[in-house]
């Protein structure tokens, strides 16, 4: 449990640092939120909760201003963030996914390969490259972006997904148990909308 006094740091001399950040992340393993802790940032524009997070004390007049600002919250779908989104009228939009690390040796490359997830209903696969730069101590590499369709996940299981990268990552990608989550509920959810239609 995170609580007020988690919110400070006592090495940080300037009184309004959290102010610098507009999203708040917590991680895997951190079950709740206690009373104060959230009030610390009520600046934010975004939160993410892991899905171990099972509570957040949270005053009416943060969540009323929090609606006001439109502060959007992230996490897995069936899990507290989504419900804590809909009963106090914040947007909900699923968290990105951490895909794969590919390390490709015969180019000294490091990529980092996210599944990302837009307001806009968009998603993408992001590649973060890091490769060693032109002088000792530089890094180079870049970012790309694949863009993918709104519908991508519909009828597609792991093993299609994992299908479109290369060997190298396709074992991580296929034990990647966000990404199997999100694919199983994301056609659920679609199959349980045609049955009412």
């Amino acid at each position: 449990m995170l609580c007020r006094e988690d919110a400070e740091l006592w090495h940080e001399s300037r009184k309004n640092w959290a102010k610098e950040y507009d999203t708040l992340s917590v991680t895997e393993g951190i079950t709740e939120l206690g009373d104060g802790y959230i009030e610390f940032f009520s600046h934010i524009d975004c939160l993410i909760l892991s899905r171990t997070v099972e509570s957040v004390a949270a005053s009416p007049e943060l969540l009323k201003l929090w609606r006001k600002r439109k502060v959007l919250l992230r996490g897995e779908y069936d899990t507290f963030a989504e419900r804590f989104a809909g009963e106090n009228g914040l947007t909900f939009l699923h968290s990105d996914i951490h895909l794969a690390d590919n390390d490709i040796e015969n180019a000294h490359e490091h990529d980092i390969i996210t599944l990302r997830f837009h307001e806009n209903g968009s998603s993408d696969i992001h590649y973060n490259c890091f490769t060693p730069g032109s002088s000792a101590g530089s890094y180079g590499g870049g970012e790309y972006i694949n863009p993918l369709p709104r519908d991508f996940y519909v009828g597609c299981t792991i093993e299609d997904f994992a299908n479109i990268f290369n060997e190298r990552v396709r074992g991580q990608i296929l034990s990647n148990e966000t990404l199997q989550r999100f694919l199983e509920i994301s056609n659920e959810r679609l199959d349980r909308d045609k049955k009412k239609n």
